[in-house]
C-alpha cells in the first residue's frame, strides 16, 4: 500500500525544537514503522526555514514551499493556519498527483478541506483523521464527510472530536521507540543521594514548568527534601525560567539543559528518579511522558495530560492543574514511596509498556480502522 502522511508542519523544523512537538515526532515514528511492515510511505512536508533541518529518516520526502504565518492577515491564529494549509496543498498538489497514494493521514483539522478536494476526482482514497488537539475552525464539520477514520491519542481529545463531528474516533496512542527508551543499566550512572526530578518537553507557559521550580522550592524549604530538577527543552519561557531559578536561589538544584538530541535525552532520563510534567492547559497526550515511562521512571502527571488515560496507578499518579499545593504534596507522597519496588521496578514497568506503545503495534492499529 502507498501511505501519504500530509503534515506540512512535520519538516519546518528539527522536531523536539521550539516550533516542533508530539504530532510532528508521530509522522516520522509512524511513517517509518509503517515501512518496516512493508508500505511505501510519502512525507509530504514544507521546506524547512534557512538554516535548519528535519531529523534524518528513510521517509521519501517531498517538501514544499509553504506561507509562514506571520505572512498571512491576522484575522485569527486558526485563519492563518488554515490558508497556510491550503497554500501547502496547492504548492504540492503536482507531487501528489504523481503519487497517488492509497491512504493518506492527516494531522489537523486545517487539512479537511484538502482531503474533501481530493476525494471529488478519487473517491477511492481512504483518508484517515488522527485528532492529536483540536484545531477546529468555522465550517470544518462539512468537510469532515471525506474522512473515513479516526482516531484520538488521548480519552479527552476524544470527547472534544465527537462533540464537534458527532461521531467518536477511537483511541489510539502516540508511539514511542520502545528500543531505545529503555531502562539501561542503572549501576553505570553515578550515584547521588538527592532525589532526581526529570522532565523535558517546550518550554512554554503551557507545560507549567514555572509551578514545578516553586514546588522544589518549598519541597526543599518546608520538607527538607534532598530534590534537584533536570528540564531538556528549549522555548519563549527561558529567560523567564533562569529569572525564576535565581528569585528562588535554586541555580545549584535546577538545570535547564537545553534541547537534547536522543541519545543525551535518553541518558538524562536514566539518571532521574521520577518524570513530572505539570501542564496547565490540555496535552493530548504527551510523548515526552512516554519516553519518561519507556526509561522505566514512574510518572506524575497534572490531569491535563491525556497519556494517563492509557495507564493505570502501578505507573502514574496525577494531581489537579495549577494547584501548586496539590503538587507539593503529590511529590511528598512520591518521595516517601521511592524505596517501594513495586513503583520503582524500572525493567517492569519497561516490559509492561512496550509492547502497547510501540510503533509497529500503533501503526497496525491505524490500519485496522479502514475495513
Amino acid at each position: 500500500m502507498k501511505i501519504g502522511i500530509f503534515l506540512p508542519n512535520a519538516t519546518f523544523d528539527l522536531p523536539g525544537s521550539a516550533e516542533v512537538g508530539g504530532i510532528e515526532t508521530f509522522s516520522f515514528t509512524v511513517g517509518e514503522a509503517f515501512q518496516r511492515m512493508g508500505h511505501e510511505v510519502i512525507l509530504f512536508g514544507g521546506e524547512p526555514k534557512a538554516g535548519r533541518t528535519h531529523r534524518e529518516t528513510s521517509l521519501t520526502l517531498e517538501l514544499h514551499p509553504y506561507w509562514e504565518t506571520k505572512s498571512i492577515p491576522d484575522i485569527g491564529t486558526r485563519f492563518q493556519r488554515l490558508v497556510q494549509r491550503l497554500h501547502f496543498a496547492w504548492s504540492s498538489r503536482r507531487a501528489w498527483a504523481r503519487h497517488r497514494c492509497d491512504l493518506v493521514l492527516l494531522g489537523k483539522p486545517f487539512d479537511w478541506p484538502v482531503a474533501w478536494n481530493w476525494k471529488r476526482s478519487r473517491p477511492e482514497l481512504k483518508v484517515i483523521m488522527g485528532f492529536h488537539g483540536t484545531d477546529f475552525f468555522a465550517g470544518d464539520r462539512f468537510f469532515y464527510k471525506a474522512v473515513d477514520a479516526a482516531f484520538a491519542v488521548s480519552k479527552s481529545t476524544a470527547d472534544r472530536a465527537e462533540d464537534r463531528v458527532g461521531c467518536r474516533p477511537a483511541l489510539i496512542p502516540n508511539p514511542v521507540d520502545v528500543e531505545l527508551f529503555s531502562p539501561g543499566d542503572r549501576r553505570a550512572l553515578s550515584s547521588s543521594t538527592s532525589w532526581h526530578l526529570v522532565t523535558s518537553g517546550r518550554l512554554i507557559g503551557l507545560k507549567g514548568f514555572s509551578n514545578l521550580i516553586d514546588a522544589v522550592a518549598r519541597l526543599r524549604q518546608e520538607f527538607k527534601i534532598d530534590v534537584r530538577l533536570s528540564i531538556a527543552g528549549q522555548g519563549p519561557e527561558l529567560e523567564n525560567l533562569q529569572a525564576q531559578i535565581a528569585r528562588l536561589d535554586l541555580a545549584s538544584h535546577v538545570h535547564l539543559c537545553g534541547l537534547l538530541d536522543a541519545a543525551a535525552l535518553v541518558e538524562l532520563l536514566r539518571s532521574g528518579d521520577l518524570f513530572t510534567l505539570s501542564s496547565v492547559g490540555l496535552e493530548a497526550f504527551s510523548i515526552s511522558a512516554l519516553e519518561g515511562a519507556l526509561v522505566g521512571l514512574p510518572l506524575l502527571l497534572s490531569d491535563q495530560v491525556g497519556l494517563a488515560s492509557f495507564l493505570t496507578s502501578e505507573d502514574v499518579m496525577t494531581y489537579p492543574a495549577r494547584d501548586t499545593n496539590a503538587l507539593v504534596l503529590a511529590l511528598k507522597e512520591l518521595h516517601d514511596r521511592k524505596i517501594d519496588s513495586t513503583w520503582t521496578d524500572r525493567g517492569a514497568r519497561h516490559s509492561r509498556l512496550s509492547a502497547r506503545f510501540s510503533a509497529e503495534r500503533v501503526a497496525q492499529c491505524i490500519l485496522d480502522l479502514l475495513p
